[in-house]
């Protein structure tokens, strides 16, 4: 258990380092055995789907529904806000970058990777800039289900605007496979595996306490987090490496397409943080709250947009989905470090998150 926390730790500390390491050594692997991927394309799709989900799962596991609707209730603003953000303001900026990639299935795949929601690994951020932790995870939900016909959607409009047929059974199969099974099966096995064995471990005991099941969950997930944290990290590293491989002699013959995408991302980033800081301010929107809506705003699931992008179109268009990642940590990880900043605006200097 120590190994593992020590292991998860060292892997979120340096997440950063290891994306960039991961892309510098795929390069040379892609670009040098190139007709190897071209002749091995469904193996190769295959491979990022598993990679994929595999990266998705824990995500999934550790989302609590049953918290949904206290919070929502009484958050309401701050989760229209949040909602507008994510789902209005995003897609249309992201529409507005992709029109100049000047490569229709890589805008198609910039497209899918900012319409898809944020995963249950950015509360951890949540957490650390000592954020409201219970909307950042309503807010993980509800984004869950609406992208389930908000990103399809988007991806759908995009394609017809640079006139790419997509039926719309192979966006309903996509969004299932990206969104809706992980999430499914997320919530079997936690309710299999930890709800129902923090209930057997309260009736044994004999504990009448309403709220010692929870707690006995909420202990069983610490135990097992570190483990499922090493899962979702290794995985992404490798579908990260595999997507930048299959991709390596488009991206060394054409860098200014890397730049491109980092450098619009980062003004997407810029953009919602702008917003959020703007609605905060207007609204009266409290700092722990603004954090919770800030980092589920920023951060993306983009496992869900490489398997979107890859069964709609192909594992061209899931590059964006591939860079992404890293950058997005750096973001994430700047915006904790200038926490007071965000309180002084927010008139809240002095006071504890």
């Amino acid at each position: 258990m120590v190994n593992a926390t020590r292991v998860a730790t060292h892997l979120k500390k340096y997440l950063i380092v290891y994306v960039i390491l991961i892309i510098l050594i795929a390069l040379p692997i892609g670009y040098y055995n190139a007709s190897y991927f071209k002749a091995h394309k469904e193996m190769i799709k295959n491979m990022i789907l598993s990679l994929a989900i595999g990266t998705l799962l824990p995500s999934m596991i550790q989302l609590r529904s049953e918290r949904m609707g206290k919070e929502l209730r009484s958050k309401l603003k701050e989760v229209i806000v949040a909602i507008i953000i994510i789902f209005v303001i995003t897609p249309l900026l992201a529409m507005v970058f992709a029109s100049h990639i000047g490569h229709k299935v890589i805008g198609i795949g910039y497209i899918a990777a900012n319409s898809v929601p944020a995963s249950s690994a950015s509360v951890a951020y949540v957490m650390l800039a000592g954020g409201n932790i219970e909307l950042a995870t309503v807010l993980v939900i509800l984004s869950i289900l609406i992208a389930l016909f908000a990103a399809p959607s988007y991806v759908a409009i995009y394609a017809q605007s640079v006139h790419i047929s997509l039926p719309v059974t192979v966006l309903a199969k996509s969004v299932m496979v990206a969104l809706l099974f992980p999430l499914i099966l997320g919530q079997i096995i936690r309710y299999c595996f930890i709800t129902r064995r923090a209930k057997k471990l309260v009736q044994v005991s004999e504990i009448n306490d309403k709220n010692a099941k929870e707690y006995v969950e909420n202990k069983i997930m610490k135990r097992i987090k570190p483990y499922l944290s090493i899962w979702t990290i290794t995985f992404m590293l490798a579908l990260i490496g595999v997507l930048i491989a299959n991709k390596a002699k488009l991206l060394i013959s054409n860098p200014s397409l890397a730049l491109y995408i980092i450098s619009a991302q980062l003004t997407v980033y810029t953009v919602i943080i702008l917003t959020i800081i703007a609605a905060s301010k207007i609204l009266g929107i409290k700092y722990r709250d603004h954090m919770a809506m800030a980092f589920i705003s920023l951060t993306k699931n983009e496992s869900v947009a490489a398997t979107m992008a890859v069964l709609a179109i192909g594992p061209t268009a899931a590059l964006p989905a591939a860079l992404i990642p890293a950058i997005q940590p750096l973001v994430a990880t700047l915006y904790i470090s200038v926490a007071h900043i965000i309180k002084r605006i927010l008139g809240e200097t002095g006071r504890e998150p």
